[in-house]
């Protein structure tokens, strides 16, 4: 059903569950970047090298990994809004128990910990945002507009954390986690349950979704878009800091626009499709060939207009296919949408753990790295050859 003949009530979305699963994802996605701005101050306090503070946030990740599957049940079971909260909760905790005086070991495993709430409340905010929408295009939409959220509590993190140093030290990072989701946890409360979940979902066996071959190309695009821009974000400091000789400040202000401009890549392909579904795919193509382009031309080292403009196309090419991957994943599997999106999602954090050493491997290499970034642009432009044979 096109745009133009769907009912208008269809189309839209309710407000409430939105909002609720948009602060879901705020609330946990906040982690994923509040310990990167200050990496030098929690280095020296844990008196660990930059190394180990990066792994704070691979554990993030491991911890995602392992909740998709388990997650996305609990989610059909119990409702989005159940498992959000509980996520909340438990990013909560964890960020109150990293405040206490504790060496890196322990604080690796509380990450961990709060890697398991950012992995379940990315699952239910994504279902709950769903949720508010019945239309396939205006799902696209609603999941478009929960991936700007998700995304931009990273984002926002990377400009206050700094920012709270001065009064609260190396503690900065954890407190700010721990006040984002006490703000968020009445909202959630107040907003109504997530429909058609609640104990009836009948729980579908992993060998099923993983042998589902829509799940599995919605997951290979989510992989050259989310996982593709975690990685290059990871790393693209480094690049320029090697071929360009910035210094640490304007490589991480211009690598920082590959996360910032996915705030707007998300939504906007949303609404891209949202307003032509016929043209769904040739969308998603432009994206893969811009997201690719950019690449390239950061790992020439253009200069600082040309690895701006670079990085700003990363972010939101990387960003535009996120609605439309959430929204078909749950119309592939309508009663289990939790365990649908659990196991698509398996594919970009598999990716992002084993692509990112993989990449960081390369700077060792001749090159120093560009062998890496341009095998990840080759692998983003040819991930059109998936859009082929997917049911749009």
């Amino acid at each position: 059903m096109s745009a133009a003949t769907a009912p208008a009530a269809a189309r839209k979305l309710q407000i409430r569950p939105l909002v609720a699963g948009c602060l879901i994802g705020l609330a946990i996605g906040w982690n994923i970047a509040n310990v990167g701005p200050v990496a030098s101050l929690l280095a020296h306090h844990y008196g660990v090298s930059l190394a180990v503070v990066g792994v704070f946030t691979t554990v993030l990740f491991f911890a995602e990994l392992a909740v998709m599957f388990p997650g996305g049940w609990a989610i059909d079971q119990y409702g989005a809004k159940r498992a959000g909260l509980v996520a909340i909760a438990v990013s909560l905790l964890a960020n109150a128990a990293l405040m206490l005086p504790i060496s890196a070991v322990p604080a690796l495993a509380f990450r961990l910990v709060a890697g398991v709430g950012v992995g379940l409340g990315f699952l239910a905010g994504a279902i709950y945002a769903q949720s508010s929408a019945r239309a396939p295009e205006a799902q696209a939409l609603a999941g478009g507009i929960y991936g700007g959220s998700s995304l931009g509590g990273g984002g926002v993190a990377l400009v206050v954390v700094p920012q709270l140093v001065s009064p609260f030290g190396w503690r900065a990072p954890y407190l700010s986690g721990v006040v984002v989701a006490a703000l968020c946890i009445p909202f959630v409360l107040a907003a109504p349950a997530t429909p058609g979940h609640g104990g009836s979902a009948e729980r579908p066996r992993i060998a099923a979704l993983m042998a589902d071959e829509q799940l599995a190309r919605l997951g290979a695009i989510s992989t050259v878009s989310f996982g593709i821009s975690v990685i290059l974000g990871n790393w693209v400091v480094t690049l320029l800091e090697r071929h360009n000789g910035f210094d640490a400040g304007r490589a991480g202000a211009i690598g920082s626009l590959i996360l910032l401009m996915g705030i707007v890549g998300r939504p906007a392909g949303g609404i891209l499709v949202r307003a032509h579904p016929h043209l769904t795919r040739p969308i998603l193509a432009a994206s893969f060939l811009a997201g690719s382009l950019g690449t390239v031309v950061l790992f020439v080292a253009p200069g600082t207009a040309g690895d701006v403009a670079a990085a700003a196309v990363i972010g939101a090419a990387a960003g535009i296919p996120f609605g439309f991957t959430i929204a078909a994943a749950t119309r592939a599997w309508p009663h289990a949408a939790g365990a649908a999106v659990g196991a698509m999602n398996i594919y970009p954090v598999l990716a992002i753990v084993c692509g990112a050493p993989l990449v960081g491997l390369t700077f060792s290499l001749t090159g120093r790295g560009r062998i890496g970034f341009a095998a990840v642009a080759a692998l983003w432009s040819g991930a059109i050859l998936v859009l082929r044979g997917l049911d749009i």
